[in-house]
């Protein structure tokens, strides 16, 4: 058995834990559990719950999937070298499945650390063991990303925005940071005026910010050293509704593609077809908007959000206003849309049980300055049927969701108060 000293020099070996709070590293050599694997032994295989994630003491470790990866893929295929880590799907969160197994080789040593015992320790260590998960989270996402030919992760780094910097100086988010997986189903929610739609439109490159940066899939898209940009691969839908009200349903779908010369005319109209026929909206295609309720208009931009193939969808509370009963329509239109293409969709909305229902995670932002307050994680199976509404499970997530929010809530208001006086 190792010493707490040898595994700590073992963890300080490894690239990304090695830059990680000194206290930190004790910690995890002191919770680390040692474990021996005979050759030709399976640590995990592909599909299995991804609880905890390794460090190599000394063997052979191989991962198939990643030795049929093509040649361009720069992902180690084996592990061999002391410190190394595998298995660090279990370190990220919400990401209970395993995208890939592990094989030993040879007769093989490992340290086994709990995944979210190790997130919980690193949020207790404050921005320095932050740092550390962030950087686990990101090297995670692109890993993920050419194994198993995702697009769409987010990385939302130490963003800050401020508005009038040399007036009032109002500084609407402050520190955030988020990562969101490939073809993750992240909802953000939090008391008015706290940021989420500064953050939205920072993403969509509507905005500049003051400070950080944001990638997609590796390239930065919004800093403070570059001029924000829209672009096809970030599409928005609006609370308002942006369809053209002169147009007629397929003249809307199919305008952006041509405009943009990634297709022809034909071939716009063939896919539009093809879109609208998947989720049963072939009989509106000569409609107007105007000759359409404001629930089949949300559908229609949402089906025609996919028309350029975006990696990202940014909903921007587009069902507030909505009536009770054509909300329920609408969202099971977008969650039959995101099982047929499993987009990234971050979603923002002040409607809690909207957003627990809808997404796979659910951030809670504070009071302005606008930061990520808590991780709410929706472990319910997908698809998800209205009953789940009522389900024990489900109410639990809403009333922690509740508490969250209504706390900040409560923040805001006596923050505006004290403006005022």
């Amino acid at each position: 058995m190792l010493s707490t000293h040898e595994r700590v020099s073992l963890l300080r070996a490894n690239i990304h834990l090695g830059r990680g709070p000194a206290k930190l590293l004790e910690e995890l050599a002191e919770a680390a559990e040692e474990l021996s694997f005979a050759k030709g032994e399976v640590v995990f295989s592909r599909r299995d719950p991804s609880i905890y994630f390794y460090v190599l003491v000394n063997g052979h470790v191989s991962h198939p999937e990643v030795q049929a990866a093509e040649e361009q893929f720069a992902i180690a295929r084996e592990t061999t070298a002391p410190g190394q880590l595998f298995g660090w799907g279990a370190a990220v969160e919400g990401m209970p499945i395993r995208i890939i197994s592990a094989r030993c080789d040879e007769p093989t040593r490992v340290l086994a650390i709990d995944g979210k015992w190790f997130q919980a320790r690193c949020r207790a260590h404050g921005e320095p063991g932050l740092n550390t998960l962030q950087g686990l989270v990101r090297a995670f996402a692109g890993h993920e990303r050419n194994i198993v030919g995702r697009r769409g992760w987010l990385s939302i780094r130490s963003v800050q925005k401020v508005y009038d910097p040399f007036g009032k100086s109002v500084v609407a988010v402050d520190s955030c940071s988020v990562e969101i997986r490939p073809g993750e189903f992240c909802a953000i929610v939090g008391p008015s005026g706290c940021g989420k739609s500064t953050l939205l439109n920072a993403v969509a490159g509507f905005d500049t910010i003051t400070s950080g940066e944001i990638y997609l899939d590796g390239q930065c898209i919004n800093s403070a050293t570059m001029k924000a940009q829209p672009g096809p691969d970030r599409i928005v839908v609006f609370q308002h509704g942006a369809l053209f009200p002169w147009a007629t349903v397929l003249e809307n779908m199919i305008r952006g593609p041509i405009v943009q010369k990634k297709m022809n005319k034909h071939q716009a109209i063939q896919k539009a077809r093809e879109l609208l026929a998947r989720v049963g909206l072939s009989k509106v295609e000569n409609l107007y908007p105007t000759d359409m309720s404001s629930g089949m208009c949300r559908r229609v931009e949402i089906v025609r959000a996919l028309m350029n193939d975006p990696r990202v969808i940014l909903l921007d509370e587009p069902f507030r206003g909505l009536d009770a009963l054509t909300k329920t329509v609408v969202h099971n239109a977008l969650l039959e849309i995101y099982e047929m293409e499993r987009k990234t969709i971050l979603f923002i909305t002040h409607d809690l049980e909207e957003a627990i229902y809808l997404a796979d995670r659910v951030l809670v932002m504070t009071t302005r300055p606008g930061s990520i307050k808590q991780t709410i994680f929706v472990d319910l199976p997908r698809p998800r049927p209205t009953e789940l509404l009522g389900q024990p499970e489900f109410l639990q997530l809403k009333e922690n969701a509740i508490g969250a929010v209504h706390e900040e809530a409560v923040k805001a208001f006596e923050a505006g108060e004290r403006e005022m006086a």
